[in-house]
């Protein structure tokens, strides 16, 4: 089946897809100057500090309005055939709404906030079913064990959930991401004929766009994502990654199953690699995997760029860069491109910590931005 006729098969399905988008970035778009005024009469703002990237007192609740719109757009036009599935992913939205909007306001301890992940990822994928069945790697026509299903999938979300919580320390970044990811999965979910996910996918798009103009943009009325959001945002992802990945195991109208595994690490390889490192960092240096500090990779090129909108174009030009690299040279493999992908990254981040000590002798000095 060509690209052309998959499109022109697809055109009425483009209104509702389309309505999705409009309608999360609309309620996102008119609700957080509403939300900014609330939380500035109430006190609900994020003060600076020493681990801080911003130099005034800012609301951190940019979440509640993304979960909102994508809760909104999804029930109105989603089909009948992902209400099943829905009622499964709002479920555990639910729990992650108010677990972040808890820690957002009053600070949670870490464990109390991973056993809300955990409840939440467990919803989606025991009740739910929506895990991996399949070796995706092999393309392998057995089943996984249902335990080894289940504890791959939640690991995969709770992976995705936390990633995105720490690659928030900058404007635009989570946020960024998270549209790199939705148009990625959304775009494929729309060539397999999976309209429900793909409305899913883009209602996702259109409150993180309208996020995204007001935490980098906007001087009267910027705001943060919050753990609300980052969790909202990585727990949607992973969903989207977990369908993605089973979708591919089947015929579709393109083939590229070999390289399925390569492609979705580079759509995730900026809060995944940095994930990683920062836990081994902070085990080698004898420190709590959940302590905070101000050594992650955003901090690094922030100090180089000199400003959050220059710091993150360059990290989502270069997330773009990795995914339009594993396409082009999908001929390759996954072998050969995972590894790849894993040697770029090491590679920027030896030329970061370099230019990093060279400019101020260390690589922690976090420059504020209002």
């Amino acid at each position: 089946m060509s690209y052309a006729s998959l499109i022109s098969d697809f055109q009425p399905f483009w209104i509702i897809i389309f309505a999705g988008f409009l309608t999360s970035f609309v309620i996102t778009f008119f609700g957080i100057p509403s939300l900014v005024r609330i939380a500035r009469i109430k006190g609900l703002l994020d003060l600076p500090g020493t681990r801080k990237s911003h130099s005034a007192p800012t609301p951190r609740l940019g979440g509640t309005m993304i979960f909102a719109g994508v809760i909104i757009a999804s029930l109105l036009f989603t089909g009948i055939s992902c209400a099943t599935s829905l009622r499964f992913i709002v479920a555990g939205l639910l729990i992650l709404f108010f677990v972040g909007l808890k820690d957002d306001i009053v600070a949670l301890v870490a464990y109390k906030k991973l056993t809300g992940q955990i409840i939440a990822a467990l919803i989606l994928v025991i009740p739910g079913n929506i895990r991996l069945t399949f070796n995706s790697m092999s393309q392998s026509p057995e089943y996984l064990s249902t335990f080894v299903s289940i504890a791959v999938s939640a690991a995969i979300i709770l992976l995705l959930i936390n990633s995105f919580n720490l690659i928030d320390g900058i404007d635009g970044l989570a946020s960024g991401v998270g549209m790199i990811g939705s148009v990625a999965f959304g775009v494929w979910f729309i060539l397999n004929n999976e309209i429900s996910l793909a409305v899913l996918a883009f209602s996702l798009l259109g409150s993180l766009a309208a996020f995204f103009w007001y935490n980098v943009f906007s001087k009267k009325y910027k705001i943060f994502l919050g753990d609300t959001g980052s969790m909202i945002t990585g727990f949607l992802l992973a969903f989207f990654l977990i369908r993605f990945l089973e979708i591919n195991l089947h015929n579709t109208p393109i083939k590229p199953a070999e390289v399925i595994p390569a492609i979705s690490l580079a759509i995730f390889i900026i809060p995944v690699f940095d994930l990683f490192r920062i836990v081994f960092v902070r085990i080698i240096k004898h420190k709590s995997p959940f302590s905070g500090d101000n050594n992650h990779i955003h901090h690094k090129i922030l100090i180089l760029a000199g400003s959050h909108l220059k710091a993150t174009i360059i990290i989502l030009s270069v997330n773009v860069a990795m995914i339009a690299i594993v396409w082009i040279l999908r001929a390759l493999g996954n072998a050969i491109l995972i590894a790849f992908l894993l040697s770029i990254c090491l590679i920027l981040l030896l030329i970061i910590h370099y230019c990093c000590n060279i400019k101020n002798g260390n690589g922690n000095k976090i420059i504020p931005e209002g």
